[in-house]
């Protein structure tokens, strides 16, 4: 009897594919968390994908019957702390990070973040530290890219781009693969600082989304 109740607790969680580390089932409506882990290659590599990945950083889960899609949320304080942890930045600034999947074609229809990093601005006779307002808006429905670096106050600027030209990389997005997790959007970031703003690339949406084992399946497994 032991054996069978063991077999079967093995056949329910391979059913409902919740094993750690399986990719996210978009297909799987249920609210629940999950997890993800971004693509952290240095800021000024943007077109390097695929190089090095983060820790497993905590997300929820919710389908909207009413719009069809998914929503994957990663609480702002979790970005903070597990992504953007090599950045000065103004602690309880970030909004939650929000992806909306559409669960038939596995395309990002927004990936969307906001949040204030502090720069070490070069005002010429003095350096200042200063809050700079960001806000990161990316999907898998458009090309976008960057033009060479250029330099503002002493800052590495990648300026958006996203028309084919000599001067413009090009970084295909990916939608999301069902089979690996692995999703790459692709956007811009607005920064503002001290009355001037510039669009830059944003390199934050690459990244593999995974299933997290559920409480009820996870505590019956260990039971057996």
């Amino acid at each position: 009897m032991r054996l069978a109740v063991s077999i079967g607790t093995v056949g329910f969680l391979l059913a409902a594919g919740v094993a750690r580390g399986d990719p996210m089932n978009l297909a799987d409506r249920a609210p629940r968390a999950v997890s993800v882990r971004f693509e952290n290659s240095p800021p000024d590599a943007p077109g390097r994908l695929a190089a090095t990945y983060t820790a497993e950083i905590p997300a929820r889960f919710e389908f909207d019957p009413r719009t069809d899609r998914v929503r994957v949320s990663i609480a702002g304080a979790d970005v903070e702390r597990d992504y953007f942890s090599r950045q000065p930045l103004r602690a309880g600034s970030f909004s939650d990070y929000v992806w909306i999947f559409d669960p038939h074609t596995g395309d990002v229809d927004s990936a969307s973040l906001r949040g204030v990093l502090v720069r070490r601005l070069d005002l010429g006779v003095f350096q200042e530290d200063v809050d700079t307002d960001f806000e990161a808006t990316l999907s898998t429905r458009a090309i976008a890219g960057f033009s060479p670096v250029r330099h503002l106050f002493g800052q590495v600027i990648l300026p958006l781009c996203q028309t084919a030209s000599s001067g413009c990389t090009l970084v295909p997005p990916v939608r999301y693969d069902a089979r690996t997790g692995y999703v790459n959007a692709v956007g811009w970031i607005g920064g503002r600082a001290l009355g001037f703003s510039a669009r830059t690339f944003a390199s934050i949406g690459e990244a593999i989304f995974s299933e997290q084992p559920r409480a009820g399946a996870a505590g019956l497994a260990d039971a057996h």
